[in-house]
């Protein structure tokens, strides 16, 4: 049996571009069984359009539940809202500026199908200019993700993959209803909700990759999140900020996986992820006087589980 389908979609001043998100959502070739919207208080003309979709949707046999949240609330809070309205079986991630290849649906669902243990499912994009033309290069690519990655994803490595770095895309994911139980309510700070929902899959079970790009992913300047993100900060504060930002998610991380009883090795190794990042983040400033820590961190190998390795490592040896 087929499993039904829900995308929750999160939109705000998204008028440039939703329409052809919206189009692109009605040409699957296996249609969704549900489409949640929550606008986060748009000042454009996004409302408009997305009350013109709502008919459309409906006289295709989708059904549409399209709210507006009474204040903005900001994106986490807006996808948290969303993906409590999802029934579906499988809940599709969507945001409002790119545009899915007519087959993603039917390939994630055959694919959900054939693997009754997969939790967590994301694709390859191809990346798009905000006039929608094809840019060099795939999304994969651009996050720098190997084959080796992928082989080692595709192997059930999956949990150590992410704990070392988001490789999930929340516009090119999807994954089990069953997953929010875990999930919400989603972390107020320091997490993205695509990062937080395919560590705990991977936690839980078996997640992976389709290698085919199945949306178009654009880039444009008004980018809330991944790559069309803006930040002209300098390199040594986007560093400190980053590592900042990895502590205080190791400890939302663990308060949540004590709470589920997940496996003491996976809490373990949380914790000592905490613990590296912790003394990369409060390195004395003289390089002298680092030398031990980060000797002692790359000889016990986290630099290689958490960071780039040799290269890590030598950056925070130099770094002024």
């Amino acid at each position: 049996m087929s499993p039904t389908v829900s995308i929750a979609v999160c939109t705000y001043n998204g008028e440039q571009f939703l329409q052809e998100q919206l189009d692109s959502l009605l040409a699957q070739t296996r249609r969704p069984d549900q489409i949640v919207i929550r606008d986060d208080v748009s000042s454009d003309g996004t409302l408009a359009l997305l009350r013109a979709f709502v008919p459309r949707a409906e006289a295709a046999g989708i059904t549409v539940d399209l709210q507006v949240n009474p204040q903005n609330v900001g994106y986490r809070r807006n996808f948290d809202g969303a993906l409590r309205a999802c029934s579906g079986d499988l809940i599709f991630l969507c945001d409002h500026d790119d545009i899915w290849h007519a087959d993603k649906l039917q390939r994630f669902c055959a694919e959900f199908t054939a693997r009754p243990t997969l939790l967590a499912l994301h694709c390859d994009a191809q990346l798009i200019d905000a006039a929608g033309q094809p840019l060099p290069g795939a999304l994969f690519d651009a996050l720098h993700y190997t084959a080796a990655e992928r082989a080692r994803m595709h192997a059930g490595d999956g949990f150590r993959l992410m704990l070392k770095r988001n490789l999930m895309t929340g516009a090119a994911m999807a994954f089990r209803r069953q997953l929010l139980a875990d999930a919400l309510p989603l972390p107020a700070t320091g997490w993205v909700h695509d990062a937080w929902i395919g560590t705990l899959a991977a936690m839980r079970g078996q997640i992976d990759s389709l290698p085919d790009a199945l949306i178009g992913y654009r880039l444009h300047g008004n980018n809330q999140l991944g790559l069309g993100g803006n930040d002209t900060s300098p390199r040594s504060v986007r560093r400190q900020r980053q590592l900042q930002t990895e502590q205080s998610q190791c400890e939302v991380l663990l308060q949540r996986a004590r709470l589920l009883h997940l496996p003491p090795p996976m809490i373990a190794l949380i914790e000592r992820k905490h613990r590296h990042v912790s003394a990369r983040a409060t390195l004395p400033a003289s390089r002298l006087r680092r030398m031990p820590t980060v000797l002692r961190e790359l000889l016990n190998g986290n630099y290689q589980h958490f960071g780039r390795g040799v290269l890590s490592a030598g950056i925070d040896l130099v770094r002024a």
